[in-house]
């Protein structure tokens, strides 16, 4: 079969399209054949070798993607041949609260990723796509939709009357502002890209700000919300932070899910957090049941993902390079 593999040396100019001998069936796996995956920052800096000890060479890269069953194990009963399926990005996490050995076991690092032809996987680490999805849409669904649905109902309780701040138009963020918005609750969004703020708007938005001009733009949260925001979607990181604090309210709640300006500061207002019972919650995907309930309030509420660009699976690192560039508004996709 054809994969995407870092051999020895990390680094996206060390990516290649290799020949692999096809994988085979143990008790309680399932052979899927993928047909789509969908790029997350995280795998930006899996190929560049900067996500941690637990990744070593030779790697196939990439935790999401979707395809269909094409061979059963023995002891299985999930899934019938045919069925369409995602695996999910930690395959060890069924159920429950985050554990130790559960994390980081995570498919695109310390396991082989998507990017290949066929996956042998437990049938316990799949889920089923709902009909209404396509494969590719599916595909954009293991990290970056679960980590928004984790960080607004599995480890919060978001209400129809809360107001949210969300960080941004890539994956995560806008699977947040589709959530958030079928939940019934107001959401404002910062950009730096008026044109990617009008999208915002489109999918329901109901305030935006763009960075660049409101660099101290939790003063425009405060113009909307004279208390500060229920929740926050953090994004950015270093640079970020220490904004998103002084613009919660009392009682307020943080998500902290990315870190794209930065993982280190020097610049938290401890006595702030304090004082104002803020509640800062690390959010880290979700488990296959969480993957499961998102994809039933999708359903019912008819959200699409929204995909920003489709590239060939023989176009693998032009894909990389355009996630990286900043262009994209929602996700990065790769149709096989």
């Amino acid at each position: 079969m054809k994969a995407w593999q870092i051999e020895k040396t990390f680094g996206l100019e060390n990516l290649n399209l290799v020949d692999l001998p096809a994988p085979k069936l143990n008790p309680g796996q399932i052979l899927v054949k993928m047909t789509a995956a969908s790029l997350n920052y995280r795998d930006l800096v899996t190929v560049a070798g900067a996500y941690g000890k637990t990744v070593k060479t030779p790697l196939i890269p990439c935790s999401d993607g979707a395809g269909y069953v094409v061979e059963c194990g023995p002891n299985t009963n999930r899934f019938e041949v045919g069925a369409r399926v995602c695996p999910i990005f930690f395959p060890d996490w069924t159920d429950g609260p985050a554990r130790p050995s559960v994390i980081p076991q995570a498919l695109g690092g310390a396991y082989d990723g998507t990017l290949r032809e066929y996956m042998v996987v437990s049938e316990n680490a799949c889920v089923p796509i709902p009909d209404y999805l396509s494969d590719l849409e599916a595909a954009s669904l293991p990290c970056a939709a679960v980590t928004a649905w984790s960080a607004l109902f599995e480890q919060s309780a978001l209400s129809s009357s809360d107001c949210v701040v969300i960080q941004g138009t890539g994956g995560v963020a806008l699977f947040a502002l589709l959530f958030a918005k079928a939940a019934g609750a107001q959401v404002l969004i910062t950009s730096s890209s008026d044109k990617k703020l009008e999208r915002a708007k489109e999918l329901g938005a109901d305030y935006t700000v763009n960075y660049y001009d409101h660099p101290v733009w939790r003063q425009e949260v405060k113009k909307v919300w004279s208390e500060g925001a229920d929740h926050i979607i953090e994004l950015g990181g270093a640079q970020t932070l220490e904004q998103s604090i002084r613009a919660t309210r009392i009682g307020g709640h943080i998500s902290l899910i990315g870190v794209l300006t930065g993982a280190n500061t020097s610049s938290i207002p401890l006595p702030m957090i304090l004082m104002r019972n803020i509640r800062i919650q690390g959010v880290t995907v979700g488990s296959k049941t969480a993957f499961e309930r998102m994809t039933a309030f999708m359903e019912k509420h008819n959200i699409k993902p929204v995909i920003d660009q489709t590239f060939n699976f023989k176009e693998v690192p032009s894909a990389f390079k355009y996630l990286e560039s900043g262009q994209h508004f929602g996700k990065v996709c790769v149709e096989f």
